[in-house]
């Protein structure tokens, strides 16, 4: 199977599961309104699209566990309860199921101090190296009169980590791409 052919089916097969729920959607309602059945029971036939309708939702707009979880995984270190999400931003997962996800994290000042040490302890080194991509250049534009001071990264295993600490001692970018 050529490339072409593969990526046909990876749009068709989707679209033709979708495609059946919502036809099976619609004669579940119309049976039970030709069966005259409670008004109510109508939503049952709806729990399918509703369903389908939130795990699309989930795939564009991922929810804070997701960006915790890439924090986990790029810094080591389970996200404080104390610090909020400033801007989160993700791609959608290309065929291999790589993607980009970037946030922007307010963090108390003694994690923002002891981060270094941590993220030198999981392998992350001082540097400037980074992979540059549209995620993180919408990041970026959210900083205003912030500076970036000090940069960390890793490349593992096909991914590449990367957190860097904001001129304002409160504030970390972390980044995880694979690729």
């Amino acid at each position: 199977m050529d490339g072409m052919t593969f990526a046909l089916l990876l749009i068709l097969i989707p679209i033709l599961l979708i495609g059946t729920l919502i036809l099976f959607s619609i004669w579940v309602y119309r049976f039970i309104k030709r069966k005259r059945l409670n008004p109510k029971w109508r939503i049952i036939a709806f729990i399918p699209v509703i369903a389908v309708g939130y795990f699309i939702y989930i795939a564009f707009y991922p929810s804070a566990e997701f960006y915790k979880e890439d924090f986990k995984e790029v810094t080591g270190i389970e996200f404080p309860e104390s610090s909020i999400f400033e801007f989160k931003t993700a791609s959608y997962p290309d065929l291999h199921g790589d993607y980009t996800s970037v946030s922007i994290v307010n963090v108390d000042e003694e994690f923002y101090i002891k981060l270094p040490l941590n993220l030198i302890k999981n392998g992350l080194s001082e540097n400037e190296a980074n992979i540059e991509h549209t995620e993180k250049d919408k990041a970026i534009s959210r900083l205003n009169d912030r500076k970036i001071e000090t940069e960390f990264s890793k490349e593992n295993e096909g991914k590449f980590y990367y957190v860097a600490f904001l001129s304002d001692k409160k504030t970390i970018l972390v980044q995880r791409s694979s690729h």
